[in-house]
Order: structure tokens, then C-alpha cells, then sequence
């Protein structure tokens, strides 16, 4: 190497390598402070294209275990409130079959028929106050569409991901028209016009009727709560992969990181040493001038 003065070659290359190590212990610091192996974009741009989609999918798993935990607190209400009024409904069956007992007297049957009206008062005041968040679970009317969506559990960030309720299972249980109470309120609103034994027996046809069909509803009540309860498992275990998965990707490695940072640390010593020595090479020059 010539001697010269102007251009200290050996400096330049001693505080480039300084640069160098002093940025490379710069970004362990940064790494092993925020626990992130990618902070920017330039640390590893594929990684980062990577790990934003895995943060998408797990923000959806997430909120979707949220809605259906939700999604099955509504259906437990509904069938909350459809198993009230079937017990009532065992009531009325059981009311009409006394009712249908000859021996009885006509006071003893008004009897009967004035605690069937109050069930049917209580039935219908059971369906009305049966809401979730704002939203009337019982007022389907029977003559809806069988295959019509009457709420639907959003699973994930895929919008055609997700799990529809429909309207058989929110049916309306009260005593208007086009509910599952609707034969059997008419049945007692005759018998009270005319108490006759037939007429009780009509009664019990339509008590009959009114406890199959809340048990059939309460079925498909049942089978959507055990479809959601096995989703979301499903859904808490796709979020804790998906989360195991992006760590792997963005996640700071504390072994490989300290080792990192200690290698830079005696890099930077060794760099700011050097320096040191470079620039004190040209004072060689001056014993040539003496």
C-alpha cells in the first residue's frame, strides 16, 4: 500500500466496518427489546407479506370463537324459553285428559279451562319477552320458509364461512296466528264456548300436537348448539396453529438473537479499535519529513 496522506484507505474501510457492525448490533437490540424478529418491512419483506396474512386469519378465528360463543348462548335462551312453555303445554295435555273425565262436574271444568287460558297467557308472554341483544328469538311465523336464514354465526374473515340457523328453529311458541300454539288456542277458546267432552278431547289432540312440535324444535335447537360447540374447537385449534405458525415466522429467537448481539458487540469493539489504529497510520508519514 502507498503512503499517502490525503486518503486513509484503511480508515474508510475500519469506519465502514464500524458502520456495519454498529447497524447489525443495532437491529439484535431492536429485536430482542420488541421480541419481533421483523420490525420493517426491510427486515424480511416475504416474512412480513407472510405474517400479516396469518395475523389476518387469526384476528377472524378469534372474533369468530367470540361469535359463536355467542351464537350459542342465543339458541340456549331460545330453548330456555321452548322448554318453559313445553312443560306448560304438559299442563294443558294434562288438564284436558282430567277435563275429558265425565264425572267431573261443570265448576270443575271451568276450572281446568280457566287455568288453560292462563297457560296460554303465560306461553305467549314467554315468547314474546324471549329476545337476545335486542332480537325476538320466537317469532317466526310457522308458515315461513322451511330452508329461510333466520340468524347466521360468522366463523371467520371468509364471508361464505359461516354457520346459518334457520327459521324451523326459531318458530313463534305464543297464541297468534301461524305459531305452534295456534290449533291448540283454538281448541280451548272452543271449549270454553261449549264445555263438552269432545271438546276437551280436541284440546288434547292439540296439546298433543303443540308438545311434539316445541320437542322437534328443541331437537334442531340441540343439533345446531352441538355443531357450533364442535366448530369451535375446531376454530380454537386453527387459531392456536395459525398463532404457532406466525411466532415462527415473526417471533424474535432469544438464543439465536444474544448470540447475535454479543458477536456485534465485539465486532463494534473490534471496528472502533481498528479506527482507532487507522487513523493514527499517517503520523508514519511524518518521520519520512524529518
Amino acid at each position: 500500500m502507498s503512503a499517502v496522506l490525503n486518503t486513509n484507505t484503511a480508515s474508510l474501510w475500519a469506519a465502514k466496518n464500524l458502520l456495519g457492525a454498529q447497524n447489525r448490533l443495532a437491529a439484535s437490540v431492536e429485536r430482542l427489546s420488541s421480541g419481533l424478529r421483523i420490525n420493517r418491512a426491510r427486515d424480511d419483506a416475504a416474512g412480513l407479506g407472510v405474517a400479516n396474512s396469518l395475523t389476518a386469519q387469526i384476528n377472524g378465528a378469534n372474533q369468530g370463537m367470540r361469535n359463536l360463543n355467542d351464537a350459542i348462548s342465543m339458541v340456549q335462551t331460545a330453548e330456555g324459553a321452548i322448554a318453559a312453555a313445553s312443560e306448560m303445554g304438559q299442563r294443558i295435555l294434562m288438564l284436558a285428559t282430567q277435563g275429558a273425565n265425565g264425572t267431573l262436574g261443570t265448576t270443575e271444568r271451568q276450572a281446568i279451562i280457566d287455568e288453560m287460558e292462563e297457560l296460554l297467557s303465560s306461553i305467549n308472554s314467554i315468547s314474546a319477552r324471549t329476545k337476545f341483544s335486542g332480537n325476538s328469538l320466537l317469532n317466526v311465523a310457522t308458515n315461513a320458509s322451511a330452508t329461510g336464514v333466520a340468524f347466521s354465526a360468522q366463523i371467520s374473515n371468509e364471508a361464505a364461512d359461516k354457520i346459518d340457523l334457520l327459521n324451523p328453529a326459531f318458530f313463534n311458541i305464543g297464541t297468534g296466528a301461524n305459531s305452534q300454539a295456534t290449533a291448540l288456542n283454538t281448541a280451548v277458546s272452543t271449549l270454553a264456548g261449549a264445555i263438552t267432552t269432545a271438546n276437551f278431547q280436541s284440546v288434547q289432540t292439540a296439546a298433543n300436537a303443540f308438545v311434539v312440535n316445541l320437542g322437534t324444535q328443541r331437537a334442531l335447537l340441540g343439533a345446531y348448539q352441538n355443531q357450533m360447540d364442535y366448530t369451535l374447537a375446531n376454530i380454537t385449534e386453527l387459531s392456536s396453529n395459525l398463532s404457532s405458525a406466525r411466532s415462527r415466522v415473526i417471533d424474535t429467537d432469544y438464543a439465536s438473537e444474544t448470540a447475535a448481539l454479543t458477536r456485534g458487540q465485539i465486532l463494534q469493539q473490534a471496528a472502533t479499535a481498528m479506527l482507532a489504529q487507522a487513523n493514527q497510520m499517517p503520523n508514519v508519514i511524518l518521520t519520512l519529513l524529518k
